[in-house]
């Protein structure tokens, strides 16, 4: 297994709210972008990370058995980032109403489990074929599977950027969860919307799948997403099972 990260303030936003973290000896990999003024976002996000991987190395998941376990500890992993940061923002004003999206992936045997509250994504890219596998939890993507707007209109909406789902904030922090069958030679993206907002799927495949250093691939992609705007924090964790 190969991996690559980087996260980059683009062009846009005074900070960088967006945080990334890749626990290889677990084959755990983790992202979050976080919300809020007065450099709470960053703090919710950094935080946010650090609680799970306090989570994840006190209770380890290899002995986890079927999905429904893995479920289990993936839903009481979240939970318990969200108390953290509920108590986080309760200890100073400043950091009142914070929040933080979270995504993370953890690689077992031959499967991928993934969790997701908000909108930062976990993709699958498998036979030159790229897979979301993380629903957006987004006031747009409600609409999208409603039926009221297209994936274009959704693209471009004012309200685009709103979240439904988030850590902390006393938002619903129910995590999605997932599991998918990996092969030898797949490859595994995290990212924050400020990749795909800027870059389209087709591009972050082509630029995946042909990368033979994922460091490289993960310094592409946000080049990528600056030159076509940068108009948000930009993350990336790149994985290569390696054929």
């Amino acid at each position: 297994m190969k991996t690559g990260y980087m996260t980059d303030r683009g062009r846009r936003r005074p900070t960088n709210e967006d945080s990334v973290r890749a626990c290889e000896d677990l084959r755990f990999f983790m992202l979050a972008d976080g919300v809020g003024g007065n450099r709470s976002g960053e703090i919710a996000s950094q935080s946010a990370l650090d609680a799970l991987e306090k989570f994840v190395r006190h209770n380890p998941p290899e002995w986890l058995g079927s999905r429904d376990e893995v479920f289990r500890y993936f839903r009481a992993a979240v939970n318990y980032v969200n108390q953290f940061i509920i108590k986080l923002s309760e200890a100073k004003p400043q950091y009142a109403g914070m929040a933080t999206t979270l995504a993370f992936a953890y690689i077992k045997d031959t499967e991928m489990y993934v969790a997701n509250v908000g909108d930062s994504r976990v993709y699958l890219m498998h036979d030159d074929v790229i897979q979301q596998i993380t629903d957006d939890h987004t006031y747009v993507n409600d609409l999208v599977k409603m039926g009221a707007i297209s994936k274009e209109e959704a693209h471009v909406h004012a309200r685009k950027n709103v979240i439904t789902r988030a850590i902390g904030a006393n938002a619903n922090n129910e995590p999605d969860c997932f599991c998918v069958p990996l092969e030898s030679g797949d490859r595994i993206l995290l990212c924050s919307d400020g990749l795909y907002d800027e870059v389209d799927d087709e591009t972050i495949l082509s630029t995946v799948v042909r990368a033979s250093d994922m460091s490289r691939c993960a310094e592409d992609l946000v080049k990528m997403a600056n030159e076509n705007g940068g108009n948000d924090n930009i993350s990336v964790i790149c994985v290569d099972l390696e054929g």
